[in-house]
């Protein structure tokens, strides 16, 4: 399997654009562009945090690891609304046990 490294850098305005639309992969993508790019950290956050627990796996997963980029980037987050977002994500989706880990060991380690 080919895996590529791809930063889907959006402006403000197209991420917005995106959540709106709906569309898995728009949403997916929108979470990642704002764990890497977004300029607002507390609206990054709480974005990332109403996704989380989110019906489709894949864009639950990507607000997680959306989160763990922005406590890299800000170095700092809400872990009290953080950690009872990913307690209730892994209960919904026992199979991101392992992004949250990861997303956890960001958060540790950054804020």
């Amino acid at each position: 399997m080919n895996m590529h490294y791809h930063d889907p850098d959006m402006s403000h305005e197209e991420v917005v654009n995106s959540l709106a639309a709906g569309d898995e992969c728009k949403v997916a993508t929108a979470l990642i562009s704002i764990g890497l790019n977004e300029k607002n950290g507390v609206w990054a956050q709480e974005i990332c945090l109403r996704h989380m627990s989110h019906d489709n796996q894949t864009i639950a997963s990507a607000a997680i690891v959306a989160i763990g980029h922005i406590a890299r980037r800000f170095r700092a987050l809400d872990t009290a609304k953080v950690s009872t977002a990913m307690q209730y994500a892994v209960q919904k989706h026992p199979s991101l046990s392992g992004v949250i880990s990861s997303a956890q060991d960001d958060i540790e380690m950054f804020t």
